[in-house]
């Protein structure tokens, strides 16, 4: 280890006890934590504010915590007993945590020993710790110290914050020729220490500064302090927050996540940082615009949502059932990691609205995705041989297990997803608006077709409809397929593809269908005496009248896949209904502000030579300009994560997704992929 000599760091003759026992710093003229609320501050701040808890039981990857002011080590120690809970799942599976804290004023083994004694539960650690660090060496200005058994590595440096950090590499080829201390980047930070008004030396621009240059990607960072300067020193390096309350004294708290980093050499990736706006125009009327309008009124957004029927849910949500359920494939691609975290999102979400009284037709009943030919036999095989999803989302069943589950014969295995099932789409979407207009920030215009946006010179918007204008000082296009008809949205390559469902009279044997089963096509279990059928698949088709053709489609790709199931005749078709998806070229959704395409290749042409060209120039996007589409087929599945990325957009707050997943679902990704491949048109 590189000996690096004590320069800064004062030992801490200046702290008292009270008569509670909270420890006083008489030269910050602050308590260090007060004894009734300390525990539950700091767990509630920094423990669950970095979601430490969860990422040390899931194992994933090894932890590496930062902090600010390691004082009488409480934060340390409260991490300490959820390392042991991960030890007691995990065994010696659990991977190591590392533990970087500063202290400019360190104290001595007996003031912390005396500091925490109110938490005899800590005494195990405490002890262990204060004998290491008595014996350790002071002349040194960074201590590594063991504890439970070598999981745990405590990095103690003894200086000041910045210049502290400032001794750290994340690089072995910065750390070589610089002489510095060798680190994993931090993925959690605890912004602790003595408030910005008792301590501004600390929380200087330096500090926020070393903070991101040893953040890694989607590092979150915790913090009591609300203070002005704080949170735009930390959105300056790429930060974005969200406040929260807490209990105790100091009763709010800052949450973020360094997702926008200036310094990336991808300037590409950075998006607008707004502050929340107080009104916000929808353009649609289905599943992603209600999502997002009901998510944003509970912000106390006020959202006017312009429908171009005569009521709301008219386009693709309007069918009577719908499937919930991801696409997975047997490896952990991009893809598929996108629908693993948008299905546990929608799961979550629609779990929640229920439970608030949005009430929908729905049942989670498991998806069986059918193995109905010899090539997706294999696939069975390679699902269990890779063996990459936990098997309470997806699992191979064998035609036995099949006919089980869904209580009918069946002669092929397949893939259950145990979690999924399906919702009446009409009616959830209606009960979302319903939920958002009870609030009093929804308003609705139906019969409003927007013909035109009209930018202003002050970064608002004029709606131009019918013989109408309108004023919105944000936009978000949820039209779905009506995407492609409206500039400059249209510039985006999303395009219409029409889909016929046939609604089905139930009957006595298929009436016993317990599960959603997909095929070439899919099957529903009964609502309401009837089972959905389809779809059919035909692009840039944008004529959505019924045909006879596709109901006899529908009715035969049943028949070929199901061929155990009870025959279904024609004068069975109670209805039909053909609507319009809208699609992506990658089938992935389109989330985020958007890009100014006419001005990218003059900023990123190098791309076109080099696509590691290192750029920091910021992306040209129009100002306050928001579209969330092409969710193709499954935007039961992914509407909730999508108005998730749009609300943190466009309120500035932390995005639900990290920055390789967020660049995946942008906007602008065509038009970088383009310029990299040499096929941006100019």
């Amino acid at each position: 280890m590189t000996d690096h000599k004590t320069t800064q760091a004062q030992s801490n003759d200046k702290v008292v006890f009270q008569q509670d026992g909270s420890p006083f710093s008489a030269q910050f003229d602050d308590i260090y934590f007060d004894t009734q609320h300390g525990y539950s501050q700091s767990d509630d701040v920094f423990i669950q504010g970095n979601n430490i808890e969860a990422r040390l039981l899931a194992n994933k990857s090894p932890l590496v915590i930062g902090e600010t002011g390691f004082g009488t080590g409480l934060n340390f120690f409260i991490t300490l007993k959820y390392v042991e809970q991960a030890i007691t799942k995990h065994g010696d599976k659990t991977l190591p945590l590392t533990f970087i804290s500063v202290e400019k004023y360190p104290l001595s083994a007996e003031q912390i020993q005396q500091s925490l004694q109110c938490w005899p539960e800590f005494k195990p650690f405490v002890d262990d710790f204060c004998q290491q660090y008595d014996n350790s060496n002071t002349d040194q200005s960074i201590r590594e110290f063991r504890l439970l058994a070598g999981k745990v590595t405590l990095i103690l440096i003894c200086d000041d914050a910045s210049k502290g950090f400032a001794k750290l590499s994340t690089n072995i080829k910065v750390s070589r020729k610089q002489n510095n201390y060798l680190v994993p980047a931090i993925n959690a930070w605890y912004l602790d220490g003595f408030s910005p008004a008792k301590n501004p030396e600390m929380w200087s621009p330096e500090l926020f500064g070393q903070i991101a240059r040893l953040s890694d990607d989607n590092a979150s960072l915790s913090t009591f302090t609300v203070a002005g300067f704080v949170k735009r020193g930390l959105i300056k390096v790429g930060f974005r927050l969200e406040k929260k309350t807490t209990v105790g004294r100091k009763n709010k708290s800052l949450r973020a996540k360094f997702q926008q980093s200036p310094n990336s050499g991808q300037g590409y990736l950075l998006r607008p940082h707004n502050t929340k706006p107080t009104r916000v125009a929808i353009i649609g009327s289905g599943i992603a615009a209600a999502c997002l309008a009901y998510k944003l009124t509970r912000e106390n957004i006020r959202v006017c949502i312009y429908c171009q029927d005569d009521e709301l849910a008219q386009g693709g949500s309007s069918n009577a059932i719908g499937a919930v359920y991801p696409l997975l494939h047997q490896e952990r691609d991009d893809i598929s990691e996108f629908y693993h975290q948008a299905f546990i999102t929608a799961l979550a979400f629609y779990h929640q609205v229920a439970e608030q009284g949005v009430a929908f037709d729905h049942q989670w009943c498991g998806v069986l995705d059918l193995a109905f030919k010899p090539a997706l036999a294999k696939r069975l095989i390679k699902f269990d041989q890779i063996n990459a999803w936990p098997r309470d989302i997806i699992h191979t069943v064998n035609a036995q297990q099949a006919s089980e589950l869904a209580n009918m014969p069946l002669e092929h295995g397949g893939l259950f997803m145990p979690q999924a099932g399906w919702v009446a789409p009409q009616q959830l979407v209606r009960a979302l608006f319903g939920a958002a207009l009870n609030t009093g920030y929804l308003k609705v215009k139906t019969q409003c077709d927007i013909e035109q946006l009209q930018p202003t010179d002050d970064n608002t918007w004029r709606l131009h409809y019918g013989n109408k204008t309108d004023a919105a000082s944000t936009v978000v296009m949820c039209g779905g397929a009506q995407t492609s008809l409206l500039a400059p949205f249209d510039q985006l390559p999303v395009y219409p593809v029409r889909g016929q469902v046939s609604s089905m009279k139930t009957n006595d044997d298929i009436a016993k269908l317990s599960t959603v089963i997909c095929h070439k096509g899919y099957l529903t279990p009964k609502n309401n005496d009837i089972h959905c059928i389809g779809a059919t698949f035909d692009k840039d088709d944008r004529d959505i009248q019924s045909r006879t053709q596709d109901d006899d489609y529908n009715l035969a790709m049943y028949h070929q896949s199901l061929t155990t199931f009870p025959k279904w005749q024609k004068h069975d078709v109670v209805s039909s209904k053909a609507r319009l998806r809208c699609m992506s070229p990658d089938h992935m959704p389109v989330a985020g502000p958007m890009p100014k395409t006419e001005e990218y290749y003059a900023l990123y042409h190098h791309l076109e030579k080099d696509k590691n060209w290192r750029v920091d120039t910021p992306a040209p996007y129009y100002p306050n300009l928001y579209v969330l589409t092409g969710l193709g087929a499954r935007g039961l599945c992914s509407a909730p994560l999508m108005a998730d990325i749009i609300k943190a957009d466009i309120c500035g707050t932390p995005y639900p997704v990290n920055s390789k997943m967020l660049f995946n679902l942008a906007p602008n990704r065509y038009i970088l992929k383009d310029i990299i491949k040499g096929k941006f048109k100019r």
